[in-house]
């Protein structure tokens, strides 16, 4: 039973720490998609000069089908916009600066002639790129910490769940409860 409790320690301990890599990884794939998505903006933007609305129409990613969904129930853009990205915010693995960059892009996008919107999509892009390289450095350290550091407490955890069983047990040799 001692051995069984131990490893269900372990187990739940060493989860949790791959669950916080994993959530480290999802933030690099959303902004990757987030500056993806600024891309397809500024093809389609350079191509055929859409409407702020047509734009959230053909998105990609879960950012655009976030917004789709938001521009389905709502009639401005600008509030779907907004509503899109509250609801991404509260995705696990959603960092503050991305938020606040889709909050300044959807301020901005659509407020100027289409040569100035392909500069502004052009330097979004490079923010994203520079989050992305922070995102991926945060990633591969703050994961191996994560990882590392659930395996070692569950493995702790364990062994001091086992003293403690043994720190219990009666001068007659039974087990008396806690």
């Amino acid at each position: 039973m001692r051995v069984a409790a131990g490893l269900l320690i372990l187990v739940i301990c060493s989860a949790w720490g791959f669950r916080r890599s994993l959530l480290l990884k999802r933030r690099c794939t959303l902004l990757r998609e987030l500056r993806l998505l600024v891309e397809q903006y500024s093809i389609e933007i350079s191509c055929t000069a859409p409407t702020l609305a047509e734009l959230a129409g053909n998105s990609g990613g879960e950012f655009g089908r976030l917004l789709c969904e938001c521009s389905g129930s709502e009639t401005d853009i600008r509030r779907a916009w907004s509503n899109a990205v509250d609801r991404l915010s509260a995705e696990p693995g959603c960092g503050g600066e991305e938020v606040s960059l889709l909050r300044e892009l959807g301020r901005e996008l659509g407020t100027c002639p289409a040569e100035s919107q392909l500069a502004l999509l052009k330097l979004y892009s490079a923010r994203f790129d520079k989050l992305i390289s922070a995102a991926e450095k945060s990633a591969e350290q703050q994961g191996r910490m994560y990882r590392s550091g659930g395996v070692l407490a569950g493995l702790g955890a364990a062994v001091k769940t086992d003293h403690l069983k043994e720190g219990v047990q009666g001068l007659d040799g039974s087990w008396t409860d806690l």
